[in-house]
């Protein structure tokens, strides 16, 4: 090209990759650079010192260049690119003696999408034959066709951004629709969460019903199989189809029945006792109700009588199915033979035996409904009393505050004995209802841990506002720890049960001893106290309900406390002891578990 009819073509091999090519060129003493469609250098052959600025790792070929060949450089080379020809700048300016002549050319390399720039410099020692596309002169109309032509990719970037943003808009427009429909969806999911909840705390409030039938089905089968099981007179249960039900072991022994007969028809099965009417007499019960009583005699011998009842369901008044006792008199027989007596004597007396546990069975229920009766009048006296006794208590407050500011003695005295009386007449109500919830088994302890020491100093400071005068209540604490495991509310009214205790049965200016110890397996509280003390002959008795010392007199007091603490203590697994000495005082001890173990119910 230095002579302007020399040209170079690369062939499809890829000039970016091969060395050889690049040794070609320089040894056809050529020199220039390869570049990508953004004019980055991606080889360099030949002195390109005398041409391109020497600056380590920079390889943007406007750059590389003087300012001004940069320009016509860029120019050129988009035109190149455009048109896919061939073009030639003569006469550059590059601050040398001599002016340089470029050859652009634009090919394809092997393995690349895009064209390539093959760009080379000669120094023009002589004016070569101007072959270019653009002329020396036109330098400038390129420069500014190319600046035109940006503008018009620059005007069709814009449009395609606006377009694309329009596009984002429009998606955003979508996500927003959609997260407001992910959100409607989330709230009617945590709406049917919610009545899901609800149906399943229903669910588990049936389960649990379910379950307490189950129990008590359970244990009237129980009864039953017991029942029978006891029964040693063979006795047989026929449902409305006269299909063997059950059978009382009595029965394999009188009527040789087996397992295997249960769920036959009793027609089929063969007993080893003569009665040929026992089907007509079931049909006949469960018809008109009545019982029939007949006697048998079986293949050994022997005599029995048959009583053929119904069996009435106790919901629905109806009878579905027939109870068949075999009783043996034939013993019973012989002695009435010798005796003179007459089977309808017999009867009357079965007779009359059925109607005195009948007697015994309504006497049952009668007492069973007045104890019925009784605990829903201690629950109700228990509550229904304590709001009048309220109303009381904060009148006699009041009162008492009116005494103070009139300077009357008299009132305030007889408002303290309102007061004390109020306080006692509750403290039997709870003794009452603490007594019933035990009775009917109402109390469940639930266990959790709590610190001991702040436990005991709060009501060492409660009940001191309580005490005689001068009686002082002193607190101590040793051991390991502070923390146990139990019930904080039994166990708080047991130790207030045996403080109120010490100060009720101790005189004034006595001193009342409050301990807790803890060790490596226990919790033991003890209360000492120097008062009246217990009568040996009453200690046996002391934790039974309504019992009280002989020496207690005219303190008050309802018998139920210590009954009361020692079955919470036996709730919680705890054990309580007591030493006393008429007039010396007494010494409670309660031990528990400081670890929680299965709960006694």
């Amino acid at each position: 090209m230095q002579n302007g009819k020399r040209s170079v073509r690369l062939v499809p091999k890829g000039f970016s990759a091969n060395d050889a090519q690049t040794a070609v060129l320089e040894a056809a003493g050529l020199c220039g650079v390869c570049t990508d469609q953004q004019l980055t250098v991606v080889k360099a052959f030949g002195n390109t010192a005398d041409y391109l600025k020497n600056e380590n790792f920079n390889f943007n070929l406007g750059e590389l260049l003087p300012e001004g060949v940069a320009i016509i450089v860029k120019a050129a080379a988009y035109q190149a690119l455009k048109l896919q020809q061939l073009a030639t700048l003569s006469d550059l300016d590059f601050g040398v003696k001599n002016s340089v002549n470029m050859v652009i050319s634009p090919f394809l390399s092997d393995g690349l999408e895009a064209r390539q720039l093959l760009i080379l410099f000669t120094s023009n020692k002589r004016k070569p034959k101007n072959r270019s596309l653009i002329a020396a002169g036109d330098i400038r109309q390129v420069t500014l066709a190319h600046v035109v032509s940006l503008e018009q990719e620059l005007a069709e970037t814009k449009s395609s951004l606006q377009a694309a943003n329009e596009l984002i808009d429009a998606f955003n427009e979508n996500i927003q629709s959609f997260h407001e429909e992910l959100q409607s969806a989330n709230e009617e999911m945590h709406s049917a969460n919610e009545e899901l909840q609800s149906v399943n705390e229903e669910l588990q409030t049936i389960n649990k019903e379910q379950q307490e039938t189950n129990a008590e089905l359970t244990d009237s089968n129980d009864d039953l199989n017991n029942y029978f099981r006891s029964n040693t007179n063979g006795q047989l249960f026929v449902d409305h189809n006269l299909l063997l039900k059950k059978y009382s072991p009595g029965a394999v022994k009188h009527i040789n029945l087996r397992e295997s007969d249960i769920g036959r028809p009793l027609a089929d099965i063969t007993t080893n006792i003569k009665f040929e009417t026992l089907v007509a007499d079931i049909q006949q019960v469960m018809q008109d109700g009545h019982t029939i009583t007949r006697e048998a005699e079986s293949s050994e011998g022997k005599t029995y009588q048959v009583m053929t009842m119904p069996y009435i369901r106790q919901n629905t008044g109806n009878t579905d199915g027939a109870i068949i006792s075999f009783y043996d008199i034939t013993e019973l027989n012989k002695i009435l033979a010798a005796l003179g007596i007459s089977n309808k004597s017999l009867i009357d007396s079965v007779t009359a035996i059925e109607l005195s546990s009948e007697i015994i069975s309504k006497s049952l229920e009668k007492e069973k409904h007045l104890n019925m009766l009784k605990s829903r009048f201690v629950s109700m006296a228990s509550h229904e009393f304590k709001t009048p006794l309220t109303a009381i208590q904060l009148s006699a407050d009041l009162i008492g505050r009116l005494a103070v500011e009139f300077d009357h003695p008299a009132v305030k005295k007889y408002t303290e004995t309102i007061k004390n009386a109020i306080k006692n007449l509750t403290n039997i109500l709870n003794d009452f209802l603490s007594l019933e919830l035990l009775e009917t088994g109402k109390i469940n302890p639930i266990l959790s841990e709590f610190d001991v020491v702040k436990f005991a100093e709060d009501i060492t400071e409660d009940m001191q506002s309580l005490a005689k005068q001068e009686q002082r209540i002193v607190y101590q604490h040793t051991g390991r720890g502070r923390m146990a495991t139990l019930n904080p509310s039994l166990l708080k009214n047991s130790v207030i049960n045996l403080i109120s205790n010490a100060i009720k049965y101790s005189g004034p200016a006595s001193l009342i001893e409050f301990i807790t110890t803890i060790t490596k397996t226990e919790l033991i509280i003890v209360v000492r106290d120097n008062g009246i003390g217990i009568p040996e002959d009453d200690q046996q008795h002391l934790f039974e309900a309504f019992f009280r010392a002989h020496n207690t007199g005219n303190i008050p007091g309802t018998g139920l406390g210590l009954n009361i603490v020692s079955r919470y203590t036996e709730l919680m697994n705890g054990t309580i002891s007591f030493e006393s000495k008429v007039n010396e005082g007494t010494v409670f001890t309660i031990t528990f578990p400081v670890k929680p173990v299965p709960i006694k119910v």
